[in-house]
Parts: C-alpha cells; sequence; structure tokens
C-alpha cells in the first residue's frame, strides 16, 4: 500500500492537544506523537547502563597455611637440678604441655653438670608434667651436681621438629641413591644422627616417599648450618634445590 507524503496533513498532539503540521511532529521514546514544543529525549535515568558481577576471583591465590607452633622464650634459668640425678625441672608459665609431649631446648647455657649439647638435643625430649607451670625431662648425659637453677637468659623450648627454610633440599649430583644436603641454620646436629623429615613436595625426581621416610636418615653434618644424607630416591638432573616451604626435621617418632 502507498501513503500521501502529509507535506499540508495536520496531526493532534498526543500530549497537548494541539494542531501542527504533520511534518513537524516527532515520535516520542515511548511511543507520542507530539508537537516540536512537547518533545524531549528519554532521560538517561530511565536507561541505566549494565553492569557485570564484579569480578572476586584473585589472580595466582595463595593456599592459606596453618602457623607453625612457635618457640616460648622461658623465664631466666628456667632449669632446676637436682645433685645426683638426670631428672630437670623446667619453669614455663602456663605451658598447656601434657605427659609425653615432646619437646626440645634452645639457646641453654650449661649449668651443673649438664652442658650446651645435652640441654639442646635436637632429638627433643619426652616430658612428664607436674602442673600448669612445671613439667621435667630426663637428660640424656650427665646429671646434676649440687642442684640449683640454670640455663642462662635465652633459653627457649619449642616442637621437636625444626620448620626449616624455604626449599632446604639440594641434590648434589643426579643419579641412584642421591646425596641430598639440608640447610637448617644452628642445627646442633652430630654425625651420626637420625633425622626423619615431614610436610616436604617431591622435587628433582625425589619423591615425598623418599624424603619422609619413616625411619629417617643417618646425616653427615657439613656445618653449622647444613648436613647431608644418602637417600634411596634417583635425583634427575642433580644440584636442584627444592622441597617445599613446610618441610620440618626431627625424631623419628
Amino acid at each position: 500500500m502507498s501513503f500521501a507524503s502529509g507535506k499540508k496533513a495536520w496531526g493532534i498532539c498526543d500530549i497537548s492537544g494541539f494542531r501542527y503540521r504533520l511534518r513537524d511532529m516527532r515520535k516520542t521514546w515511548d511511543g507520542f506523537l507530539v508537537g516540536p514544543d512537547q518533545w524531549e529525549p528519554k532521560h538517561p535515568q530511565l536507561t541505566p547502563p549494565r553492569f557485570a558481577a564484579d569480578p572476586e576471583a584473585l589472580r595466582d591465590p595463595r593456599p592459606a597455611r596453618i602457623e607453625p607452633v612457635a618457640e616460648a622464650l622461658l623465664t631466666n634459668n628456667p632449669f632446676l637440678s637436682t645433685s645426683g640425678s638426670a631428672v630437670i625441672k623446667v619453669f614455663e608459665d602456663d605451658h598447656g604441655r601434657s605427659t609425653g609431649d615432646k619437646v626440645r631446648f634452645r639457646g641453654a647455657e650449661a649449668f651443673d653438670g649438664f652442658t650446651v649439647a645435652t640441654l639442646t638435643d635436637p632429638d627433643s625430649y619426652a616430658i612428664t608434667k607436674v602442673d600448669a607451670d612445671t613439667y621435667t625431662f630426663s637428660a640424656v648425659a650427665g646429671t646434676g651436681t649440687t642442684g640449683t637453677r640454670g640455663g642462662g637468659v635465652f633459653a627457649s623450648v619449642g616442637p621437636a621438629q625444626a620448620l626449616l627454610p624455604l626449599s632446604p633440599f639440594r641434590t648434589e649430583a643426579s643419579g641412584a641413591n642421591a646425596v641430598i644436603l639440608v640447610t637448617e641454620f644452628k642445627h646442633v646436629r652430630t654425625t651420626g644422627d637420625t633425622v626423619r623429615f615431614r610436610e616436604t613436595a617431591a622435587f628433582d625426581g625425589i619423591t615425598t616417599t623418599v624424603l619422609e621416610s619413616a625411619n629417617g636418615y643417618t646425616i653427615t653434618v657439613v656445618d653449622a648450618n647444613e648436613y647431608k644424607f644418602t637417600s634411596t630416591g634417583t635425583a634427575t638432573t642433580g644440584d636442584i634445590t627444592g622441597g617445599g616451604f613446610t618441610v620440618t626435621a626431627g625424631p623419628t617418632s
């Protein structure tokens, strides 16, 4: 169907009811035919912008970590010996420990016949709870001479398992029965000690099963901050560091 041009036609405004030349009239956004004095554009607030949901995922997230048990600084001269006995009483306020717990002392000074090596034995000590503020342990060597307090002002106590630094292992060379060097600052260990590792991560072809052997490994001390052991695994490349960031070293049990 064809339509007339309407150049001389009249139209009635849907808003005011006034008559206008049809050619001058305009249609509003909501469909009304109106005169030029009644027309206005659609208000922007009637067409709000569309927003996508705010992103919530983080790039390269890190898993939540469980904070390791921290060492506790003990009171001044926290140890009390008994003449002729290897049993030492430890004073630690509100210690929260139980009989059978294993602890390791660090920073202690020799006193009353007990050496630093004995007090800070890296194999740790099983304790017997006396009360909420004291417990005892039996030293691996020596007995009290007179029975007195000692140990110095910087003695601390912590878990038997020592938290190692980030990526503490390094393979010495490639091949079977790989020798692995371990970084543990101020380890106070001696050649021939048995150390068991936990919470490791595989690296250079050495699996966690190998690293975390339940029998532990006999170590050879390199220096005050490093020792090594011969593993049962096979290193792929050699001279590679790894092991993760939660590795601990301690006694086998």
